[in-house]
């Protein structure tokens, strides 16, 4: 019987990543992530999926593959299965386990409809980013990667239980980490539940840098992508090593990750390698020593307020700020959600992530609002209580506009009103527009930018950043050619990418698939 790979998505397309590798009677999932061009084909900020009708409304738009047996019972509406059992892509899977890759969502979003035994199979740093995310979250989406709120069927719909008889319940989490068991500090982040509702948690397990799942020796190896923990797999087959790139890029400062992953990708000479594609036009990627040294050069010349602009995980470049805020005598201030992502980071023991309660540069942004979150009013309360003096809010950035490097982003907006900055600086330090939605975005960011009388630095819109003030998450064409002709493999298949063409250069040496939704490749 042959290893099949079925794309379910993230074929054709940036993210989304929808894997599916069988194996006999094994079968895995290689992250389960949201395409946020096919969702916001028909959804947006206010039209959102219901979740009374559980998964229900992302099936029907072919969002979600038709897969039994995949999802939550408690999100599985009556009736549902006879409505697409008839489906061309229909049929029942018994899934072992979940590999993630990195915490970005348009490889983990779809966690939420995932059944919440199904364990997941990632590194440390991601999975207390996944909890961090969660716990920070908000909004109406369902947003359940790590821990779950139970529904049920009441009054014609899908209704979350109420919270008092029933406490979240956590998803089967596994790290791969080098020692035996968790760190302390990295369990206590896990339990942490600043909700009423309470929280049954599963223990974070360590299993080493390899494990066996269902039969296949599965690796794992951490890359330099512009998340922190992102990492690559190798799942053993019969019919070999079948590669999985994940998201990666090798002009970060921890290339080094994804050189010895190529490295040790190419001696187990693999079937496949399942690569990712999303800038392969760029042929000479900015590095983040260049955002730095490019952002402090601008910042050394302003008198004003600087905003810096950037990806909300993007510790990396949040750490570029931090230098440069102490270079220029500035205070780098973070908005509570970055405080609690840095908290989760410390925790997973990532290397040169401050404790944001003891240095001295990060300042806490408290904005007003009429009712706060349990996690807002705990952290608040914790940050207070260890760092008073550096809680600052809209008066006090306000009164010393020059003393100050502001994390914020589109969001955040609404606290400029309040500031009342003059004039001052903005560096845009994010990716360029990808859809329309974003580019809408970014329409708007000009507008505030131009209403406070702001000098942009960066690039707003769909041209590639080209100005030295964003470094991308990915790797670059020479770097793709250079992985490819060294971990040679048996087949190419690019995925997360909208660049097929590039592609087509390896033909003569590797035989290249491009997959299509739904369809399965057979290996061997």
């Amino acid at each position: 019987m042959p290893v099949n790979l079925t794309f379910y998505d993230g074929a054709g397309c940036i993210g989304g990543n929808k894997i599916l590798l069988e194996d006999g009677g094994a079968a895995l999932l290689l992250d389960f992530g949201t395409n946020f061009k096919a969702e916001g084909m028909y959804f947006d900020e206010f039209l959102i999926p219901r979740s009374i009708f559980g998964f229900f409304d992302l099936l029907a738009l072919g969002i979600l593959p038709p897969l039994k047996g995949l999802y939550r019972p408690d999100l599985e509406y009556p009736g549902v299965w006879d409505k697409y059992s008839g489906h061309n892509l229909f049929r029942e899977v018994e899934v072992q386990g979940i590999l993630l890759s990195h915490a970005h969502y348009d490889h983990c979003g779809h966690f939420s409809y995932l059944r919440e035994d199904l364990p997941v199979f990632t590194g440390l740093t991601s999975a207390l980013t996944c909890k961090a995310l969660q716990d920070t979250g908000g909004g109406s989406r369902l947003q359940e990667i790590c821990y779950t709120v139970r529904r049920e069927f009441k009054d014609g719909m899908l209704r979350a239980t109420y919270y008092r008889n029933c406490p979240h319940e956590q998803r089967t989490y596994r790290a791969f980490y080098d020692k035996a068991a968790i760190p302390g500090e990295a369990s206590a982040f896990w339990a942490r539940c600043d909700s009423s509702r309470g929280l049954n948690c599963r223990p974070l397990q360590a299993c080493g840098g390899e494990i066996e799942i269902a039969g296949l020796t599965v690796r794992f190896w951490p890359v330099d992508h512009s998340i922190p923990g992102a990492g690559a797999f190798g799942i053993k087959t019969t019919a070999g090593w079948v590669v999985y790139t994940g998201d990666l890029r090798l002009h970060g400062k921890k290339a080094f990750l994804t050189r010895q992953f190529i490295k040790e990708a190419a001696a187990l000479k693999p079937a496949v390698l399942i690569c990712e594609g999303t800038h392969p036009q760029a042929e000479k990627p900015v590095t983040e020593d260049e955002v730095l040294a490019n952002s402090l050069e601008v910042i050394r010349k302003s008198d004003g307020l600087v905003i810096a602009d950037f990806g909300p995980r993007n510790i990396e470049r949040l750490l570029s700020f931090l230098e440069i805020a102490g270079d220029t005598g500035r205070r780098l201030v973070l908005t509570t959600k970055d405080v609690y992502l840095l908290e989760a980071l410390r925790a997973a023991g990532e290397p040169g992530v401050p404790d944001p309660c003891v240095e001295e540069r990060i300042m806490l942004y408290v904005r007003p609002k009429a009712v706060r979150q349990k996690w807002e009013e705990v952290l608040l309360e914790r940050f207070k209580a260890r760092a008073p003096e550096r809680v600052v809010d809209a008066r006090a950035v306000h009164s010393d506009q020059g003393s100050y490097i502001l994390c914020f982003s589109y969001y955040d907006f609404h606290a400029l009103l309040d500031i009342e900055p003059c004039g001052g600086t903005y560096i845009y330090s994010s990716s360029e527009a990808f859809d329309e939605e974003m580019l809408i975005d970014h329409r708007r960011v000009r507008n505030w930018i131009d209403f406070f009388g702001f000098h942009l630095y960066g690039t707003l819109g769909r041209d590639r950043e080209k100005s030295g003030f964003h470094a991308s998450g990915h790797i670059h064409g020479p770097g793709l050619e250079e992985m490819i002709e060294t971990i040679k493999p048996g087949m190419l298949v690019p995925v997360h990418t909208e660049n097929p063409d590039f592609f087509h250069r390896f033909e003569g040496r590797y035989p290249v698939v491009f997959p299509q939704k739904g369809q399965s490749v057979a290996v061997g």
